[in-house]
Formats: C-alpha cells, sequence, structure tokens
C-alpha cells in the first residue's frame, strides 16, 4: 500500500468517524427535544388536569350532594303494580295503595281492587299513585313504596333507609310530614 492510499484511507476514517459524531450528537439533540417536547406536554397537562380539577371536583361534590339526596332512580308505580299482581310471595289484599284524587287529595284502595283498565270508569292514572303500604301481621301498615320520600323497600331502589314517610292531603294536594 502508498502513503497516498493510507492517507486516503485514513482521512476516509477520520471523515467518517466525524460523520458518525455529527450523526450521533444529532440523535443525541434529537433525543434531548424529544423528552424536552414530552415534559412541556406533561407540564401542560398537569396543568390542565390543575385548574380542570376543583371544577370537576365542584361538579362531582355537587352529583354527589344530588344523588345522596335523590339517589338512584327508582322503580315506577307500573313495576310495584306489576310485582304485586305476578309475585306469588307478595298477596295484594296486605297492601293499600295511596293516590292523589284531584278534587279530594290522597284517597286509599286495596291493590287488590286497583283498576288497571282504560275502559273502567273507576280507572286511575298510575302517575296518581304517592304510595304503597303493607300491612303486617299485627296490623300495622309500613310505607313499603312512596314517591316524594323515595322508599322502595319493594324492588330496593330509591332511598330504603328512611324512616316511614307520614303522608296527609291539605287543600287538594299532598303534604309529606316528617
Amino acid at each position: 500500500m502508498t502513503e497516498a492510499s493510507a492517507q486516503t484511507i485514513q482521512a476516509s476514517s477520520d471523515t467518517i468517524q466525524e460523520l458518525r459524531s455529527i450523526a450521533e450528537r444529532h440523535i443525541r439533540e434529537i433525543q434531548e427535544e424529544k423528552e424536552q417536547e414530552e415534559r412541556e406536554d406533561l407540564r401542560r397537562l398537569e396543568e390542565l388536569q390543575h385548574y380542570a380539577r376543583p371544577r370537576r371536583r365542584e361538579k362531582i361534590a355537587k352529583t354527589t350532594t344530588t344523588m345522596s339526596t335523590t339517589a338512584s332512580k327508582m322503580r315506577s308505580a307500573h313495576d310495584v303494580l306489576d310485582r304485586l299482581h305476578w309475585d306469588d310471595s307478595l298477596d295484594a289484599s296486605k297492601f293499600t295503595i295511596g293516590y292523589l284524587e284531584r278534587f279530594t287529595g290522597i284517597k286509599e284502595i286495596t291493590a287488590s281492587s286497583w283498576v288497571s283498565e282504560f275502559t273502567e270508569e273507576e280507572w286511575i292514572p298510575q302517575h296518581r299513585i304517592k304510595y304503597f303500604k303493607q300491612r303486617n301481621d299485627n296490623g300495622e301498615q309500613v310505607t313499603v313504596w312512596d314517591r316524594e320520600k323515595r322508599i322502595d323497600r319493594i324492588f330496593g331502589s330509591g332511598l330504603t333507609n328512611l324512616e316511614e314517610a307520614k303522608v296527609c292531603s291539605r287543600d287538594r294536594g299532598v303534604v309529606l310530614a316528617q
């Protein structure tokens, strides 16, 4: 090998080393830029969460407060009537239905005599049903479903841990006493 070719090889090797170091430096710079972008994205995300979190907490607190007072969706009076009609373990003659009569206020009728046919003159819309009471073995009546108090001891929906609601009518409307 001649000295010229050795110098050419050495120059090529030096050039390759220089290019390799430039490429490695460039790759490190790209890596650092990516890491910096990731840190900035993370910081922006944390700031967004920080400023959005109080509003979300307030919203969740309001929702939780509302949910704790209103509870989950309650089963309808129609569902209770169907349960009384089809469930053999429940005796419909032991249940009383309290409904709002438009002119005289709250009236009660036994569940076994409830008319659900539209063609009957005595028919009462189910949205007027306010409560269901069950007669115990000792003759006491216990509220098992109450729309206003959200008591549902038939299905377990609504608020089941409340005291028994006392319902009375006043001025053709419904007043629930504590």
